[in-house]
């Protein structure tokens, strides 16, 4: 099978490849919803949205999923596995982790009893957590 860029997994649907396992792992988990659909549609509204969330505790760079294990907390940075580049061949490189998105983990890896870190794709989630449970 020829890769192409519409073939290759989307960060969108690796996490929902995990969000799967998950339930049927029956492992307690969570999606910070942390986007401001508005920004797309109307600027003035995205402005005021994003501003209402702040003030209630929006934080920039917070992780993707946050997985509930017995002894730890892990907060899971999902990134897209690979990308295709303009050549027609897959990357060896992984998608930009944010200056925010490191700072949150960063700051998460402070506790003792949470655990943050960048999962490039659903098979490295799971492994991962996977690696938690043992």
């Amino acid at each position: 099978m020829t890769i192409t860029k519409s073939n290759l997994p989307t960060e969108e649907q690796e996490q929902q490849k995990l969000i799967q396992w998950l339930k049927i792992k029956k492992i307690f988990h969570f999606a910070p919803m942390n986007e401001n659909k508005q920004s797309f549609s109307n600027r003035g509204v995205a402005v005021r949205v994003e501003a209402k969330a702040k003030s209630m505790g929006k934080v920039k760079g917070t992780s993707d999923l946050v997985v509930m294990l017995p002894n730890r907390i892990l907060f899971i940075e999902l990134k897209r596995a690979r990308k295709l580049l303009k050549s027609g061949k897959l990357s060896v490189s992984h998608t930009k982790v944010s200056d925010e998105q490191k700072s949150f983990l960063r700051g998460v890896n402070g506790f003792d009893y949470a655990e943050g870190c960048v999962a490039y794709g659903c098979r490295e989630a799971i492994e991962t957590i996977e690696g938690y449970l043992r």
